[in-house]
């Protein structure tokens, strides 16, 4: 008898009383143009235009929302030069990108340092392990580029900046 009570106990408290949680992705894709002007081994800056972040039917699509979210981390970075196709990231020593709300502070996202020439046209960012839940949660929100460049640039290079947000919320239901 006192070890079904027992496995009674440690069901409820395994399984009654925690909340129901749910986690999923939000994919956003951005394009910026580093034009052919741009000063080799000087620090330039590239905003994209404004990301509508469609949060509120994304947390409806969920079961959840706003106030339900604990946590919206950086799972992905990556920049993929779209034109022209065979152009590749040698020509950028450094990158930075940053994230910006009206209503809210600008903050680094990712990073990619000492790129080697060999890299192709994709670029895997180093990322930044903080909560970015109110950058999302605001209704639109626009990238900053810091590049440094090591190459002369003869054209403009249209990049594509795919972000992935894993989000932690809890369900309404």
């Amino acid at each position: 008898m006192n070890k079904l009570v027992l496995f009674i106990v440690v069901i409820t408290l395994l399984f009654g009383c925690n909340k129901k949680l749910t986690q999923f992705y939000i994919d956003y894709n951005s394009t910026a143009i580093i034009e052919s002007t741009v000063p080799i081994s000087s620090p330039f800056t590239i905003y994209t235009p404004d990301q509508t972040t469609d949060s509120e039917f994304e947390f409806e699509s969920n079961d959840t929302r706003k106030d339900r979210i604990k946590e919206i981390l950086l799972k992905d970075l990556v920049l993929t030069i779209t034109n022209p196709q065979s152009k590749t990231f040698s020509f950028l020593n450094s990158i930075e990108i940053y994230i910006d709300s009206d209503n809210l502070p600008e903050k680094k996202l990712a990073f990619k340092e000492n790129i080697p020439n060999d890299i192709g046209s994709q670029l895997i960012c180093d990322l930044v392990n903080i909560d970015f839940q109110e950058y999302i949660k605001e209704d639109k929100f626009k990238l900053r580029l810091r590049t440094v460049t090591d190459e002369v640039l003869t054209e403009d290079i249209t990049i594509n900046i795919y972000s992935n947000f894993l989000v932690d919320a809890q369900l309404i239901k």
